[in-house]
């Protein structure tokens, strides 16, 4: 949870390393990455990728979030979200136990339900962390007390609900809780009869292997979601286009972390195949599909290939709808900015940080992304910048 100084990931990575006694030269050819490309990343002249990051947390034996610093418990906007976690977990904790919680009516759920999702698209997370105790709690007890006959629709609800828990203990940089929700989503998942639903299980399971740099078996997986969508696929309406779709685009990010180009435009292309039945960018089970999501990921994937100028090309083609979500939006931003900087215009990378932080301010205040960005232009920085000192101290970044 310590910030080592405002290049906090590189920092992080030194210091571990130094620990361990490993040279720059043996832990740069380790983790796939030159000796000077790695004297660049621990003086913060250079971004650590996710791809780099994963591979030193595995070198290390350590976590992700050890490296970045997280949970970012340091900035006092945030500390009301991190105080739910530990509510949060006890709830979780009792997901098949009586409780004395007497359930609303399946509708009255049903609509707080939709209001969770919102929040999880516009990625309010300190409204979600106040809200998803008790809401959760009301739906274990409606499971175990109500009759067969709502059963399905209670767990199609259930997997709403878990999805939005994903996302807030994700984000917030909870691993151990994440790996816990993502069990609970595929049981609950199974029990809808929705093949949807079990696909949308196994995305969210994903995210685990893309964290952790386990990429090969993560892809394993979204051709399996893939292969189990075959029916679905022979006459597919929108909600199945969007979810296959979504498959593939996890599919991009992963083998682009994988440093496999030839994966990655194969899944582009049969993303593309899909989009081209929709009108526009859709929204289904909470995933977000269509050309501009497309462009989004095409642009964080070729910023992992360390092409910038293909990574801004892509990012061209980014014409959000008005379903596309904040919470999306704001990503798109984040990857735009580290594009930007890995080609050298500092201006816009800042002012993209900034478009993110308007659209989603709470993610983008607690992505480690947008902390390692702006730590860099920091570095860079010889002369005095307000709106970057600005931005950086809105971030809780030391100065």
């Amino acid at each position: 949870m310590t910030t080592t100084g405002p290049e906090h990931i590189g920092s992080n990575i030194a210091l571990r390393r130094k620990a361990k006694g490993l040279t720059q030269h043996a832990f740069a050819a380790r983790i796939g990455i030159s000796s000077s490309m790695l004297t660049k990343v621990e003086r913060g002249e250079r971004e650590a990728s996710h791809s780099t990051v994963a591979a030193a947390a595995r070198v290390l034996r350590c976590t992700v979030e050890d490296l970045t610093g997280q949970p970012y418990v340091d900035n006092k906007r945030d500390k009301a979200v991190h105080a739910d976690i530990d509510v949060l977990r006890g709830v979780l904790h009792r997901v098949d136990l009586p409780s004395d919680v007497t359930p609303r009516d399946i509708d009255a759920i049903a609509a707080d339900v939709t209001s969770i999702e919102k929040l999880r698209r516009d990625a309010e997370y300190r409204k979600l962390a106040a809200r998803l105790p008790a809401l959760l709690e009301e739906l274990f007890a409606a499971v175990l007390l109500s009759p067969d006959t709502q059963a399905r629709r209670l767990h199609s609800l259930l997997v709403s609900v878990y999805r939005a828990t994903h996302v807030l203990v994700h984000r917030l940089g909870f691993p151990d809780l994440a790996h816990a929700v993502e069990h609970l989503l595929a049981k609950a998942a199974a029990k809808t009869g929705d093949p949807l639903a079990g696909a949308l299980s196994e995305w969210v399971r994903a995210q685990h292997f893309q964290d952790v740099g386990e990429y090969g078996h993560g892809l394993t997986l979204m051709a399996g979601a893939l292969r189990d969508l075959e029916s679905e696929l022979r006459s597919p309406d929108s909600a199945t286009l969007t979810v296959a779709g979504s498959l593939h685009l996890r599919a991009v990010t992963l083998a682009a972390r994988n440093k496999d180009q030839d994966a990655t435009r194969e899944h582009v292309a049969a993303a593309s195949d899909l989009a081209r039945s929709l009108p526009t960018d859709e929204v289904h089970y909470g995933l977000v599909f269509g050309i501009s999501n497309i462009a989004t990921h095409e642009t964080g994937a070729f910023v992992e290939f360390q092409d910038s100028t293909a990574a801004l090309e892509a990012a061209q083609r980014w014409r959000p709808s008005r379903a596309m979500p904040k919470q999306r939006q704001s990503h798109h931003f984040i990857d735009l900015a580290r594009a930007y900087h890995m080609h050298g215009d500092r201006k816009n990378a800042l002012r993209s940080l900034q478009e993110a932080r308007r659209i989603a301010p709470q993610q983008t205040r607690l992505h480690p992304m947008v902390r390692q960005t702006a730590a860099l232009l920091v570095h860079d920085h010889r002369r005095s910048n307000p709106d970057l000192t600005n931005f950086a101290g809105w971030l809780g970044l030391p100065g």
